[in-house]
């Protein structure tokens, strides 16, 4: 491993010895080749246990009203389900009613089943979290059962926008976590308990059955969600097989490991003005189950 890095930085140097100036460009270039080398290639894949679509932070401005049912029109067949991880709006325009049943209508387009878990844009950012809520649970609350299909889903008593289910092998759990601003201390910190409950009793029914977990959140982590991400790292070296931590929130494609627990892999969606949905697919690969295609043919990094 060490040798394939070297030659490649080898490369790097030789190709542009200006870039090679400045340090901060080259420990990229050595973490980027790193991260590909987590991924196999496309045609090195295993078999494949599920494929689904993943988007986020969308529609933010008018020409994306456009997009989006263009994108929910275009999925390829190989969808097994179709999941938005929060944020149907910019954060400055109100959170006005006719924001929700807009976007619940264009995502209701869809061929195949939609799932969809809460952000900051149309909740807790609003100048009324509590009518913003009342909104979205009346838009969006149990979306996936406007299509007829067959996944088991659980739904939290205490929480019913957090669910999960297995499909190929797999467990799927979404969860309440946002960025944004802390509206509501005690809210925010009971929120995050139950979250940890749920991903807790997920675990502890389909633990022994699945290959690998699945995550859906909108937030990208930061303090205000350590005492989730905390207690659960400690969990996920316990289940000790593959976990994807999928969100949205940063607008722009991450792809890394940042938890103590290195069997979570962390990826945050393009926002989806910018880039189309994200195609993951998870397979029985030994190392690397996780594989995604931005939709250029080949594997994003």
């Amino acid at each position: 491993m060490i040798r394939v890095i070297s030659r490649r930085v080898a490369v790097i140097r030789n190709f542009g010895r200006s870039l090679a100036a400045s340090g901060v460009l080259l420990t990229m270039a050595i973490a980027s080749t790193a991260m590909a080398d987590d991924q196999p290639q496309l045609g090195e894949m295993s078999q494949c246990r599920v494929t689904f679509y993943a988007m986020g932070d969308v529609p933010y401005a008018p020409p994306e009203d456009v997009l989006l049912p263009q994108q929910i029109r275009d999925l390829p067949e190989d969808a097994a389900f179709v999941v938005h991880v929060g944020d149907i709006k910019a954060g400055s325009p109100p959170c006005d009613e006719a924001v929700y049943k807009k976007v619940s209508g264009m995502l209701s387009r869809s061929a195949k089943p939609v799932f969809i878990i809460p952000g900051d844009n149309e909740w807790n950012d609003c100048t009324n979290p509590d009518q913003a809520w009342e909104y979205w649970d009346n838009y969006f609350m149990r979306f996936d059962r406007r299509w007829p299909h067959r996944l088991p889903i659980f739904r939290q008593l205490e929480r019913e926008e957090n669910f999960s289910f297995v499909n190929g092998n797999v467990l799927f759990i979404g969860l309440n976590i946002v960025g944004g601003r802390v509206h509501d201390i005690t809210e925010w910190k009971q929120r995050h308990a139950d979250n940890l409950d749920w991903v807790r009793r997920s675990l502890r029914r389909s633990a022994a059955d699945v290959s690998s977990l699945v995550i859906f959140g909108h937030a990208q982590p930061n303090e205000t969600h350590r005492d989730f991400f905390e207690p659960f790292s400690k969990d996920a070296k316990e289940f000790e097989k593959p976990i994807l931590y999928l969100h949205g929130d940063g607008h722009r494609w991450i792809y890394d490991r940042p938890f103590a627990a290195q069997n979570i892999l962390r990826v945050q969606v393009d926002q989806g003005g910018i880039a189309p949905p994200l195609k993951v697919m998870i397979t029985d690969h030994a190392t690397a189950p996780f594989q995604f295609d931005r939709r250029n043919g080949t594997p994003a990094q």
